[in-house]
């Protein structure tokens, strides 16, 4: 049997942690974690590229986003299908109600089982908003949400990576994204527009 003596025993771990640290040092670099935002349960944000204001909720309780549709029309463009759509939404809580007409190419179509167990079809569609200062690609998949108070619902997949929510906050964020604040008209009647890519 070997003896080692304590001041062997002391060098030996010594030259060990050495060995290890230096390994862990100048290794392989893992990929720290991007920053994320911290975001409220209700936040502004702007739909591009057109810089349309409004406000969304956050909801950590719903796997998928979705937007506020009415009067949906399905056609084709090309081959493609497509989805033409009104959206109605406010800029702040005690303006008016503003309205446009979308045009949008059909992703895919989504079976969401509703709160009272059923399924409902539908239309999924991606849509570029300004976030936190941010522009993300977000898929929405559209129903009727004027008889609720906001006309965008951001869920979980469209947050992964990217926020976490404080469920005790809002307007934690900004959504200007390079947009530059316009002077108000006069007589600024509410305009419809069509939007469509």
């Amino acid at each position: 049997m070997i003896k080692i003596n304590r001041g062997q025993f002391c060098f030996f771990l010594l030259v060990t942690l050495l060995i290890v640290s230096d390994t862990v040092l100048s290794g392989e670099k893992t990929d720290l974690p991007k920053p994320q935002h911290i975001l409220g349960w209700v936040e502004p944000m702007r739909l591009e590229p057109w810089g349309l204001k409004m406000r969304a909720r956050l909801d950590t309780g719903a796997n998928t986003s979705s937007m506020s549709a009415r009067d949906t029309q399905f056609f084709k463009k090309g081959n493609k299908d497509w989805v033409r759509f009104i959206l109605d939404f406010r800029t702040d809580k005690d303006k008016p109600h503003r309205t446009i007409e979308i045009e949008r190419p059909v992703l895919r179509t989504l079976k969401i089982k509703r709160h009272n167990g059923i399924s409902q079809e539908r239309p999924v569609i991606t849509m570029d908003i300004c976030i936190a200062n941010e522009v993300r690609n977000i898929e929405f998949n559209l129903i009727d949400r004027r008889a609720l108070n906001y006309p965008i619902l951001l869920g979980r997949k469209a947050l992964a990576g990217f926020a976490l929510v404080d469920s005790g906050q809002a307007y934690l964020g900004k959504a200007d994204c390079g947009h530059v604040k316009k002077k108000k008209k006069k007589s600024d009647p509410l305009d419809e527009s069509v939007i469509s890519e």
